[in-house]
């Protein structure tokens, strides 16, 4: 771990907190404050049900926060941004565009093991990593796992091999550049879509490939496009977050860190099982196994992606590193370890 520690290093000074803030913070008055979060199955939906136990710490904190419940993520993610919020529980996906370091652990193939999850989420909760936390007066004050994400397809030979993939139609969130590259270099045709429309879009037919974690997979009727002759791809796509994210003058100064330990200490379990459990209720009959060499050139393609991401800078080079890390350190044979690939070879 501490190589991996050793990775979050040359920090800069936090940014500081509004005076008035400030002195709200230390009047001993209860703070009232408002929480945007995402569940597309409402108020009875396990990532709602997920930071009950978070809201009601904040309450020991000094603060009572009420929540709106979106279905959408960019609807939660608007109302954020335009201030109507004072947090927000986002996925990753979503906080890259407003902490980078943070949103970039959902990269496509950057971890597909819990362990390694819980080492990432470990030491971005560090105290050392809180500057890389933070970015333009915003801050990630807390990170869980949403689970592994995976290909769906309504037809499951589509799986079988990249080359089957080729000019099929596949839903990509309009927000999600890694997505739109991934299809750009797997030759599909990608159709913008919401966290709305992409699961009617799927199961009507409108297009043939989708993604998504298990935990959507029966609250949003996934089943229903891959239940005849389709399937669902045995090799993750990545592994995604719920992140919760913050104004950071609308907070006392050290709330974040405070948050994100308590966030890495209390939450990460019940998450990662709430997230196992969704896989293994997935009926067997829909998984479709993929073969050694398929999952050898998935992870290839899943390289270039991460490659040319790197080069467009829109991956922090960080947190890149850090994933890679991880990664090699789990299997240090792999071959992207020896390569020049996302910063160099990791030693």
């Amino acid at each position: 771990m501490r190589i991996i520690y050793c990775l979050i290093a040359g920090l800069m000074l936090s940014q500081g907190i509004a005076l008035a803030q400030d002195e709200s913070a230390t009047s001993g008055q209860v703070q009232k404050r408002t929480a945007c979060v995402f569940d597309p199955t409402g108020k009875a939906g396990p990532l709602y049900a997920l930071y009950q136990p978070y809201f009601a710490r904040l309450a020991d904190w000094g603060y009572d926060v009420s929540t709106r419940v979106y279905a959408d993520e960019s609807v939660a993610a608007g109302d954020f941004r335009a201030g109507q919020c004072d947090m927000a529980v986002l996925t990753g996906l979503r906080t890259i565009r407003f902490v980078k370091f943070a949103g970039s652990l959902d990269m496509i193939g950057g971890l597909t093991d819990y362990s390694d999850e819980q080492k990432a989420i470990n030491a971005m909760s560090q105290p050392k990593a809180a500057a890389y936390m933070q970015q333009d007066g915003f801050e990630v004050a807390g990170v869980t796992p949403l689970g592994r994400s995976y290909l769906l397809a309504r037809d499951r030979s589509d799986l079988a091999d990249l080359d089957h993939l080729a000019g099929k139609r596949v839903t990509v969130l309009n927000y999600d550049k890694q997505a739109v590259t991934l299809a750009d270099q797997a030759g599909l045709s990608p159709v913008p879509a919401s966290t709305t429309s992409f699961g009617p879009m799927f199961t009507s037919g409108s297009v043939s490939i989708a993604y998504a974690p298990a935990l959507a997979f029966e609250p949003l009727e996934l089943y229903q496009g891959v239940k005849n002759d389709g399937g669902i791809a045995q090799f993750p796509l990545g592994m995604l977050s719920n992140q919760v994210v913050i104004h950071q003058n609308r907070f006392d100064k050290g709330f974040g860190q405070k948050s994100r330990a308590w966030v890495a200490q209390h939450l990460f379990e019940p998450a990662a099982k709430q997230a196992r459990e969704a896989e293994t209720s997935v009926p067997e009959d829909y998984w479709v196994t993929i073969s050694d060499k398929q999952q050898a050139d998935y992870a290839r393609l899943f390289r270039h992606v991460r490659q040319q991401l790197w080069n467009e800078d829109w991956y922090n080079h960080r947190m890149q590193r850090l994933l890679k890390k991880i990664r090699c350190d789990r299997a240090p044979g792999s071959t992207e370890c020896s390569l020049d690939s996302e910063g160099g070879p990791i030693d």
